[in-house]
């Protein structure tokens, strides 16, 4: 041990009592590997024993290496071998201070092996370090391909690990994968996901962000947090002194955050753009005719159209303009901009209406608007083009709509997507298929081109692109009034080829919500039994980690209506089995939940809890007595009310299904010790009413369909519990 490293061998004294000198070979020989990888700065792990007690300590120098290692740890030393794996903190004796020094400034990670398991956790350290030699190492300097980490970075914020997101965020910025801009837009998009309206007012790195232009979600973000922050508060107050105030305000924040109806995405940018009209010199005719036809089931939004529609009265009325090169000026004069695009397209361009068209595009921010301008400016002579973008400023306007779009063009369906050469990039995707109509998959032949090249395509070098891209595919499908029944045999086919096509994560998450809208929309007997196929053909690749996914698959089964019973008690039936080969394997959260979903079935499912006792301790000590439950799926939530009663029979649930704010809502909240909304069946009114009567320790927001994910959510608070 003369050449040994100081720290390691101090690591190796008491009251460690693991001796190195006394090693059988075999052993000796498993330690100095891991050794030698801990010299050359890789991710390994060590041994140590503590009053006849094995664990094994993870250590990583980079944050890319601990992410990679946790969930080596997690794989190869979960339970039942080991207890969960976690981050070492705060010391809890001498032997993780020494372990600490070993990790230098990097991770250390620690998993303590359970009794009797000793073999077989060493067996599985020895079948990783099988692992890291046959996989080549990736150097400092090479980035991961822009779409994997954008996989990461979406997949992140669906599981609500804001941790991972930001890793993958840094990732892109620190390795120049996208511009300074893109990288600002995509913090934006954590910070409105898994972030407070105040951190998205208050981050430097986010100073002046609305004076870009930005894509419509980012646009979209900002204006829920303006809501949040200076309407929903006194929402309930009227007058145009008071509207005037709250529009300065948002100005003051973010100037110049909504231009047009066109980059409104909800309710809260209707809310910004009214408001911000009041305080213009002269309400634009067409602002005020959109907000009136699309967004004035808003209170808010109706009581501001019709002061802006009174004080529009009292101005002169401006006359059409004209056919040509002014009815383009004169459209960009009054901010109409999709009318000033649309006037150009229909004139001999020259440099004034080029400048003002691309204006008009970045005032719009979407990526169709910043295509169209860049063919317009292309229509130009070659003289006057180059002279045009031989200027400074019109050169970097040139320059920012191409840039927005990452080249000069735009799919124009989901087929041509699926078939041409597109960039990575499911942000942009998204803005894409806001424009696509739903008609262009309307009939038989379309369906069935769209369902072949989707198959070939997750079967080829498209693959990474699509499977990003799947997620938007199923909310475009969707939308926000549902599923429509004509689409079902599509969704069904598609259904099958996402999970027959190895699917991940975010695969999976997809595909339980496409699910879920097929039985919520009703289907034929053969229709659900081809879907129950494609799960069935599922259970044998999922692990435990996919566990919650299964329970969301047969929540949405069960408490849906279904065309043919029997399918569903066979798919339950292989469920029960699959669930059964986990037992130990699983979070005590999850076996709790898959028990509640089988019992309801009349299987019995009654695993041993790994840490039972710990999760009886946290029952006791948290002390709460009522549960509110806001979602406007009534049956999801009335479900997870009676596992909840049946879970602490003392407890206290009340449910609210309402829209907005109302006296019952605001006192089932005030009187609840734990609220629980779940964000996928909501509405912004009633969500916003709630975050401001309830502090953060008290709600719960639940991202997940059923019962399953109330439920879940709820385990998970009162086990986080002080």
């Amino acid at each position: 041990m003369s050449d040994m490293d100081p720290r390691v061998r101090d690591f190796y004294a008491s009251p460690n009592e693991v001796d190195l000198n006394s090693l059988q070979e075999e052993l000796a020989d498993l330690i100095r590997v891991l050794l030698s990888r801990l010299a050359d700065g890789k991710r390994t792990l060590l041994p140590a024993k503590v009053d006849k007690a094995t664990r094994w300590y993870g250590i990583a120098r980079s944050d890319q290496d601990s992410r990679l290692l946790a969930e080596e740890m997690e794989s190869w030393l979960g339970p039942p071998l080991c207890d969960q794996t976690y981050v070492v903190g705060k010391s809890e004796d001498t032997v993780d201070e020494k372990a600490s020094l070993l990790a230098d400034n990097g991770i250390l990670l620690r998993s303590d092996v359970g009794a009797g398991w000793q073999i077989e956790a060493r067996d599985n350290v020895r079948s990783l370090i099988d692992v890291w030699s046959l996989t080549a190492e990736r150097s400092l300097d090479a980035s991961r391909p822009v779409g994997r980490v954008l996989r990461q970075f979406y997949e992140a914020i669906g599981a609500r690990d804001r941790s991972s997101a930001t890793d993958a965020l840094e990732e892109i910025r620190a390795g120049g994968l996208l511009s300074a801009t893109n990288c600002r837009f995509l913090r934006v998009e954590l910070l409105g996901r898994l972030g407070t309206p105040e951190e998205l007012k208050n981050d430097p790195l986010l100073e002046g962000i609305s004076l870009l232009s930005c894509p419509p979600a980012v646009t979209d973000h900002l204006a829920r947090a303006a809501d949040a922050l200076f309407i929903s508060p006194i929402v309930e107050k009227s007058g145009i002194d008071i509207w005037r105030s709250m529009a300065s305000d948002i100005e003051q924040a973010w100037p110049r955050l909504l231009a047009h109806p066109s980059q409104i995405r909800s309710a809260h940018g209707a809310r910004c753009l009214a408001l911000t009209e009041l305080l213009a010199e002269h309400p634009r005719l067409g602002v005020i005719e959109s907000l009136r036809s699309d967004w004035v089931e808003d209170t808010l939004v109706a009581g501001v159209v019709a002061a802006l529609e009174s004080a529009s009265e009292r101005l002169p009325q401006e006359t059409e303009p004209s056919d040509g090169v002014f009815a383009v000026l004169d459209h960009y004069r009054r901010g109409e901009f999709e009318m000033a695009l649309d006037a150009a397209e229909h004139v001999e361009p020259d440099r004034g209406i080029a400048t003002a068209v691309m204006y008009a595009a970045l005032n719009l921010g979407g990526a169709v608007a910043a295509t169209r301008a860049v063919a317009l400016v292309d229509r130009l002579s070659e003289f006057d083009r180059d002279a045009l973008l031989s200027q400074a400023v019109e050169g970097g306007f040139y320059n920012q709509l191409v840039e927005r779009n990452q080249g000069t063009r735009v799919p124009g369906n989901w087929i041509d997507w699926l078939q041409g050469d597109w960039p990575d990039r499911p942000d942009l995707l998204d803005d894409w298929a806001s424009t696509w109509e739903s008609h262009t998959i309307a009939d038989d032949e379309a369906t069935d081109a769209l369902a072949g090249e989707l198959l070939d395509a997750l079967d080829d070098d498209r693959r990474g692109r699509v499977r990003n891209g799947l997620p938007v595919l199923v909310r475009w499908l969707v939308k926000n009034d549902g599923l429509r029944p004509s689409f079902v045999p599509l969704t069904i086919t598609i259904f099958e080829i996402m999970l027959a096509s190895d699917p991940g994560r975010a695969e999976h998450r997809a595909a339980l919500d496409l699910l879920s809208e097929i039985l919520l929309t009703g289907c034929t007997t053969k229709e659900y039994r081809t879907v129950v196929a494609a799960v069935r053909d599922q259970l044998g690749q999922l692990g435990p980690r996919e566990v919650d996914w299964l329970t969301g698959i047969l929540d949405v089964h069960w408490f849906s209506a279904v065309p043919d019973v029997r399918s569903r008690e066979a798919l339950f039936a292989e469920a029960l089995a699959l669930a059964v080969s986990w037992s130990g394997r699983i979070e005590d959260t999850e076996a709790i939940v898959l028990s509640k979903v089988f019992s309801d079935a009349g299987l019995d499912f009654d695993p041993p809890l790994t840490d039972e006792a710990g999760m009886e301790t946290a029952r006791r000590t948290k002390t709460f007595k009522r549960v509110g439950i806001y979602s406007l799926s009534e049956s999801a939530a009335q479900n997870a009310a009676r596992w909840i009663r049946n879970q602490w029979p003392d407890i206290d649930v009340r449910l609210s299904h309402a829209h907005s704010n109302n006296p019952e809502l605001n006192g089932i909240v005030r009187s609840s010790d734990v609220v629980l909304i779940q964000t996928s069946h909501a509405k912004h009114a009633a969500t916003s009413a709630i975050e401001r009567a309830v502090e953060t320790s008290r709600l719960v927001h639940v991202n997940g369909r059923g019962a399953t994910s109330l439920f879940r959510g709820l385990l998970g608070w009162v086990a986080s519990a002080d």
